[in-house]
């Protein structure tokens, strides 16, 4: 039987109708298939695997196991994320992180507190078994530097699951026999879609008819999404022009009094003249605050727009052989951090190179990105009036230097504890001929991270 099929037999999906429908919910079931298949090939020792599990947390409430592994050496919990991008974040942090380069980050829920709530639930059913945490991000175009210091809690991309649960299983003794393992396999099949086919009119309903009802509900928030936002927009257009409406009845209220004023030759002339300059007061006041919320307006649009540049982060473009090719090419070493104060810091480092066909250079335009753990970054021009910029001695290659080391610089703005990565940006790869010929530039370089 093909994977395809066993994998439907388990959760009542099919894999390839899954991708007609790809919102978050049909990526959530390729994660878990990507996994079921890694699983499948490379475990080793007696096991059964069960997924999309709904176990009892009370009479009234259940929660779901993506995928459950029934090992000889006890039960393996997995929470499965089919994410891009950086993943950062601390075992203990609430929410993590999703850094892309050229899109805007997005947060998460913490999913070790995630899986702790389906492991607390699965452990009232099986109190005496080993029960462990297994977090798996199963996307190819996913890197994580997240801190765990939990030692009973693993988190791996999917191509080092294999090897992570090898170590574990070789560290751990078996303690349920093949027919302990049976046992309790029958006993979660009953929480499981495989009890059943999923029908609808007395058909088993395929991937499409069964995400129908989730499409129709996101089609429905969206609506009502653009419901609002055409009440805001209605809403506003209704406030300038009662806005207008009033600014031009103070002019009017200000032209009547200006013609009494010619009209009255003899009698009433100051008391006139007073109540004119009063309506000119109102209208300047008028006008002026009008003025203020306007450059109010535009000062909050120029802020939230520097607030969503500051998202399009400058991070490593996974997949780009170029920057891979670099980074592999150079070795970082001698790397200084010193807090100057509570929001400075000042760095330095050595940068050696080790390929004798392909040599770096810094340009004139090079930048430090210097990225914080509450998501903040920060950038620096490594050259300008505190540092002139040579070419030829920033080059490092065989044959002209191999190793060099950083100016010491000053990142102001930014605390030592809260500092997590550091790159330098717009550096070039070049060969190493008579003409030192440049092969790509706009490339970058890791050289620091805290985890």
């Amino acid at each position: 039987m093909e994977l395809k099929e066993v994998y439907k037999q388990l959760t009542s999906v099919d894999i390839d109708e899954q991708k007609r429908v790809w919102d978050e919910r049909g990526k959530g079931y390729y994660g878990e298939y990507l996994l079921f298949c890694e699983l499948y090939k490379e475990i080793s020792g007696f096991c059964k695997i069960l997924m999309n599990l709904r176990i009892p947390v009370s009479s009234a409430h259940t929660t779901e196991i993506d995928l459950l592994l029934i090992h000889e050496t006890g039960l393996y919990v997995f929470e499965i994320k089919h994410y891009k991008g950086i993943i950062y974040g601390k075992d203990t942090d609430a929410v993590w992180t999703q850094y892309f380069r050229t899109a805007k980050n997005n947060t998460f829920k913490n999913p070790i507190e995630q899986n702790g709530y389906h492991i607390r639930a699965l452990k009232k059913l099986f109190p005496n078994t080993p029960i462990r945490s297994c977090i798996v991000f199963t996307s190819s175009e996913c890197d994580i530097r997240v801190h765990n210091s939990n030692s009973e809690i693993d988190i791996c991309l999917l191509r080092n699951v294999g090897s992570t649960l090898a170590g574990r299983f070789q560290k751990s003794n078996p303690v349920l026999s093949m027919e302990e393992i049976d046992k309790i396999f029958n006993q979660m099949t009953l929480y499981s879609r495989m009890r059943e086919a999923v029908v609808i009119n007395k058909t088993e309903a395929d991937f499409l008819t069964w995400v129908q009802p989730t499409i129709s509900e996101l089609a429905k928030k969206k609506k009502e999404l653009e419901e609002e936002k055409a009440n805001l927009i209605y809403a506003n257009e209704k406030l300038k022009k009662r806005q207008k409406i009033e600014l031009e009845q103070e002019k009017e209220k200000w032209n009547r009094a200006n013609d009494r004023l010619k009209g009255q030759k003899r009698k009433g002339i100051f008391a006139n003249i007073i109540i004119a300059i009063a309506c000119v007061a109102v209208s300047i006041i008028v006008i002026l605050g009008f003025q203020e919320g306007y450059d109010l307006a535009i000062q909050k649009n120029n802020e939230e727009l520097s607030e969503f540049k500051q998202n399009f982060l400058h991070v490593d473009e996974i997949g780009d052989e170029y920057i891979d090719a670099l980074n592999s090419y150079v070795t970082v070493s001698n790397v200084s951090l010193v807090p100057l104060s509570d929001n400075a810091v000042s760095f330095t480092a050595r940068l050696s190179m080790s390929n004798d066909v392909y040599g770096m250079a810094l340009t004139e335009d090079s930048k430090y990105i210097v990225m914080t753990g509450s998501g903040k970054v920060f950038e620096y021009d490594v050259f300008g009036e505190h540092l002139r910029y040579y070419r030829s001695a920033n080059r490092l290659g065989k044959g002209i230097r191999s190793y060099g080391d950083l100016a010491t610089i000053q990142f102001h703005g930014v605390s030592l504890e809260e500092l997590e990565y550091i790159k330098i940006t717009k550096l070039e790869l070049f060969k190493l001929d008579d003409n030192t010929t440049v092969i790509k530039d706009n490339l970058e370089l890791e050289l620091y991270s805290k985890y």
